[in-house]
């Protein structure tokens, strides 16, 4: 395995814990200062670290137990510097924030879902596409 490829490997990991620490400093130092994050919870792409910050807080807030975990092996693309994962995602929505103005319906959800990140040389991600049914989590969350 070349040092790209196990350096893009390792991302997923590095992600899943920095999602699973909730310590925003951990979760900053994976996203690159500027950013395209595409996630079908958001109404537009987040572009920017303080959007990323929000996202991390927002989503921590709203779902305290909140907790990634990977499925397989991630799938490593060493041409593109891209890599993907599968995941489930679960944990209760008993916190607020998210969606903002939304007060929290106390239910647990489990979602699976996969991550497709683009990182840099340094390490982090300069794009993130998340992909999961959208529909599937608001029913779980109890909001639709």
């Amino acid at each position: 395995m070349s040092s790209t490829t196990a350096h893009l490997a390792n991302y997923p990991a590095r992600y899943f814990a920095a999602w699973n620490q909730r310590d925003i400093d951990v979760a900053l130092a994976v996203i690159a200062d500027d950013i395209e994050w595409i996630d079908p919870s958001l109404p537009e792409p987040l572009t920017d670290r303080a959007g990323a910050k929000w996202f991390f807080e927002s989503a921590w807030a709203a779902f305290p137990d909140i907790v990634f975990e990977p499925v397989g092996q991630p799938l490593v693309d060493e041409r593109l510097g891209r890599v993907a994962h599968e995941w489930v995602m679960r944990g209760n929505y008993t916190g607020s924030g998210f969606p903002p103005g939304v007060e929290p319906t106390g239910n647990r959800f489990e979602l699976g879902g996969c991550d497709v990140w683009n990182v840099d040389a340094s390490g982090r991600a300069v794009r993130v596409r998340a992909f999961y049914d959208a529909g599937d989590f608001v029913r779980q969350l109890g909001l639709a």
